[in-house]
């Protein structure tokens, strides 16, 4: 029976052992590490390792779907804004196409009216882009410096009357002089004058069942001329009252 090993034997053996470095002993973690994923990848099949994602794809994915949304978004935002701007022209294109055909009806049967009582020549009736203009002759209604009605101009004015009272429309009074002065204790200068004969424009529509919220009176003297004032007929086309009829503006309200 051999003898047991003393504990000088055991040092003696252990001495003589190779010792294993700190290096060579994670060496060999490392090559068990990759043979037991090499024994696992060898066991999955390859069409399972084809399945696995990527994170490039992933992200590009991610990106993909963000864009297409965006791209949506922007479409529905475009075709939202079209209709909106359609609807509108369509809505404020209406009632400019209705109130324009109700000026040009008026002009026409204003112009007959005139045309009927002998005084086609000393008014004139034009249209514009939501304006009927009547302009008449200073002559049919006023004497010279004056701003009373002479004894034709209510006789002048009936034709006008069943017209305008017809409409709502908003009635703007504009007398014009020449530039010839006047300096009486009534009339300082053609301000004056101008804006007095407007005014008894206004005042007799008023008188005749006009309302006076559609009525206003202005006075513009010589400064808007129709004809060089340096001739007698010049002069005789300036002399005038202008009744500029509009559609009544549209509150916000409504």
């Amino acid at each position: 029976m051999a003898p047991e090993p003393t504990l000088n034997d055991l040092m003696e053996r252990h001495a003589g052992a190779p010792v294993a470095t700190n290096r060579e002993r994670e060496q060999s973690t490392d090559d068990g590490a990759q043979n037991i994923t090499s024994r696992m990848l060898s066991r999955t099949p390859k069409s399972h390792l084809d399945e696995l994602p990527d994170a490039n794809q992933e992200e590009d994915s991610w990106v993909t779907t963000y864009m297409d949304l965006l791209t949506l978004l922007l479409v529905l935002f475009v075709v939202l804004l079209a209709n909106a701007d359609l609807s509108g022209d369509k809505q404020s294109a209406q009632p400019s196409m209705a109130a324009q055909s109700g000026l040009g009806a008026m002009q026409s049967r204003i112009q007959e009216q005139f045309a009927g009582a002998g005084l086609g020549d000393s008014v004139n009736v034009s249209l514009s882009p939501g304006k009927l203009n009547i302009r008449l002759n200073d002559k049919i209604l006023f004497d010279s410096g004056e701003a009373e009605f002479n004894q034709q101009a209510a006789r002048v004015m009936q034709p006008l009357l069943s017209t305008l009272a017809d409409s709502n429309l908003q009635i703007s009074v504009e007398g014009h002089t020449d530039n010839i002065p006047i300096s009486t204790a009534r009339f300082p200068s053609n301000w004056e004058l101008s804006a007095a004969r407007a005014i008894s424009v206004v005042r007799f529509l008023q008188n005749n069942g006009i309302a006076a919220q559609r009525l206003r009176a202005i006075g513009y003297a010589d400064s808007q001329p129709l004809q060089p004032n340096d001739t007698a007929e010049g002069r005789s086309e300036n002399r005038r009252v202008n009744l500029i009829l509009t559609e009544a503006p549209t509150s916000p309200e409504e």
